[in-house]
This record gives structure tokens, C-alpha cells and sequence, in this order.
């Protein structure tokens, strides 16, 4: 037995596998954010300030509702519901929340958001939520295999280096960039709102 569980949890650190609850389909309906801005998918890549290249990279989405797709990520908040690598509720706080998590003093965010038209945005979210949960340092990859299905996306990089999909949307049509940056330390852990809990270590 002892062997076993030896063997089970070599594989869990090998494959970067998390445990966790997937949230219902009832907490993933109330958590439900449309937003009013026109359909868009934007690209949040953590920067690296000396080397001024990504280190992880995440893909908010917004079409029917707006969600953020983080593969291999470790961004978790208690009032967002998650299932596989999408997180759903993503109001303009948490996208905010997300971009301070990861922003400190030796990385910064660089959010590169680009128009589509809503059912492209619908395609890219369909295909998140069947993605499921990415391996660890396979944010790249994950992000090219749900931006693939639309047409125009279909030569998005096939990379484990997410620098390379931030260079792929800098030459993308309409695309708008801003950057966020903090002077903290260490990483943002803090909650917000009432009801507030002890945060995660971010990745």
C-alpha cells in the first residue's frame, strides 16, 4: 500500500495535477458576469522585469459571459467558482484583482486585448471549458489549443514559451495594450470585500 501511494503521488508532481472541487453547475450559473463592453479575448502576460520576457500567461474571455482561462495557474479567490482551468464571475474587480495578484516589484502585467466578434469569443470559451485541467508549464500550449478552433487564430504559436504568444498579439489587428505594475515585495494575497480569507501563494 505504502508503495502505492508512493507511486500515485510521483505521478500527481510529475503531471502538476492540483486537487481540488470543481464548482457546481449551480455556483457557476449565480457566479454568471456579462459584461457591457463589446466582445473581446485578452491576453494577461506576467512579465518579467529584467528579462522583459513572459513567465505565465492567462486568457480572459469575453463573450456570452466573461471567465479567465488560467492554465496551469494558481489564482484561486473564494467567490469565483472554478471548473478545469476556467474561473467564471470575472467582474471588472476580480479581472483588477488578478492583474495585482501577479503584478510586484520584479514582474509586471501586461494585458493585450484584442476585438472579435461574439461568436468567436463563445468558440474560444466553449473550447476552454473543454479543456480541463493543463498540466504545470503548459500555460502557452493551453492557450493556443482553445485560441486554434477560430480561423484566424489558427497560427497562434504552439509554444511552452509564453513570451511567444505575447509577441503573436502585439502583431494582432486592434490590439491594445496596458500595463500594470506594483512595487510590492512579495505577491498580492490579500482578499477583498467582506467575508475576507487568507489567500494562496500565487504561481
Amino acid at each position: 500500500m505504502r508503495s502505492a501511494l508512493l507511486a500515485l503521488a510521483a505521478i500527481v508532481a510529475l503531471a502538476g495535477c492540483e486537487f481540488y472541487t470543481p464548482a457546481s453547475p449551480d455556483e457557476i450559473a449565480r457566479a454568471r458576469y456579462v459584461s457591457t463592453e463589446p466582445p473581446s479575448i485578452t491576453l494577461m502576460s506576467m512579465v518579467n522585469a529584467r528579462s522583459g520576457k513572459s513567465a505565465h500567461a492567462g486568457l480572459l474571455i469575453n463573450g456570452e459571459e466573461q471567465v479567465l482561462f488560467d492554465p496551469a495557474g494558481t489564482f484561486t479567490h473564494p467567490e469565483l467558482p472554478r471548473a478545469g482551468d476556467v474561473h467564471f464571475g470575472m467582474t471588472p474587480r476580480f479581472v483588477d484583482y488578478y492583474e495585482r495578484y501577479h503584478a510586484r516589484f520584479d514582474y509586471y502585467v501586461e494585458a493585450q486585448q484584442v476585438p472579435v466578434s461574439r461568436a468567436e469569443a463563445d468558440r474560444i470559451l466553449a473550447a476552454a471549458e473543454a479543456h480541463g485541467k493543463s498540466m504545470k508549464m503548459t500555460c502557452a500550449l493551453a492557450i493556443a489549443d482553445v485560441l486554434h478552433p477560430v480561423p484566424r487564430f489558427a497560427d497562434a504559436p504552439s509554444s511552452v514559451y509564453p513570451e511567444a504568444l505575447r509577441a503573436y498579439f502585439a502583431g494582432l489587428p486592434g490590439v491594445e495594450a496596458h500595463l500594470v505594475t506594483d512595487s510590492d515585495v512579495g505577491k498580492n494575497n490579500a482578499w477583498e470585500g467582506p467575508g475576507a480569507a487568507p489567500g494562496a501563494p500565487p504561481s
